[in-house]
């Protein structure tokens, strides 16, 4: 993967864009929440052409950097400090770290963290992590049984297991063979709309491993807006996953 600097001006100065040659026939220009940006291009692209491409889409640059500068969401769970902001469903929460003798998660309009050493920032992140995972795997499940039931359960499919750790280029991914679904730790951040995709997406990997004709044309089938779903999960949440 190649580096690219690009000058952007006073608000944004100089940025680098990752480069990655792919076999691929379109070009996917991508600004992440964590503000990297990333351009996948085809094999045969040249360098002069990369060049006249990145500046010609300097504004649009420019623009989504500042939006998500703006944003109150961190997309970082790696490290919590009192009052700091973090996107849950589609929504931005306050996180507030507050004395209690129980080491509990709050979420009533705002998240609050209890735990007996407010400054243990560590700790307050690891009781954090094990909330989050523990309340979206219930959300998970839930939408899982509801598709299942109305969609699944008629194919004679065994419900899959389900798994959640950190993935950097998807929000969902299913073991066709071993009957598992894994979900992208950061999913929890997008609204139940788009959640809801994600969902029905990997499950119907567990008729049709891959993504041919057979398999969009029942994801289209049982979810018709599910591209209007997946746009909104790429711009509001992390921008470039897919």
């Amino acid at each position: 993967m190649g580096v690219c600097k690009l000058e952007l001006g006073k608000i944004n100065g100089n940025v680098f864009v990752f480069i990655e040659r792919k076999n691929i026939k379109n070009i996917h220009l991508k600004v992440y929440r964590d503000l990297t940006i990333k351009l996948s291009v085809p094999t045969n692209v040249s360098d002069s052409w990369i060049s006249d491409f990145l500046e010609k889409r300097k504004d649009w640059i420019n623009t989504q950097l500042y939006k998500f500068k703006q944003s109150a969401g961190i997309n970082n769970m790696s490290y919590l400090i009192n009052g700091c902001t973090i996107q849950i469903l589609g929504k931005d929460k306050r996180v507030y770290l507050q004395k209690g003798n129980k080491e509990v998660v709050e979420d009533i309009n705002k998240i609050t963290i209890y735990l007996e050493d407010t400054k243990n920032l560590g700790l307050a992140t690891k009781i954090f992590t094990e909330w989050w995972r523990e309340t979206s795997l219930k959300l998970y499940l839930k939408e899982m049984q509801k598709f299942y039931n109305n969609i699944f359960k008629k194919y004679n499919i065994v419900f899959p297991q389900v798994k959640i750790k950190k993935m950097k280029t998807m929000w969902g991914n299913c073991n066709f063979k071993n009957k598992i679904i894994t979900f992208n730790e950061y999913l929890y951040k997008a609204s139940l709309f788009s959640i809801q995709y994600v969902v029905l997406h990997e499950m119907t990997h567990l008729l049709y491993p891959n993504h041919n004709i057979d398999f969009y044309n029942f994801l289209t089938i049982h979810m018709p807006d599910w591209k209007e779903r997946k746009k909104i999960l790429d711009i509001e949440v992390v921008q470039g996953i897919n």
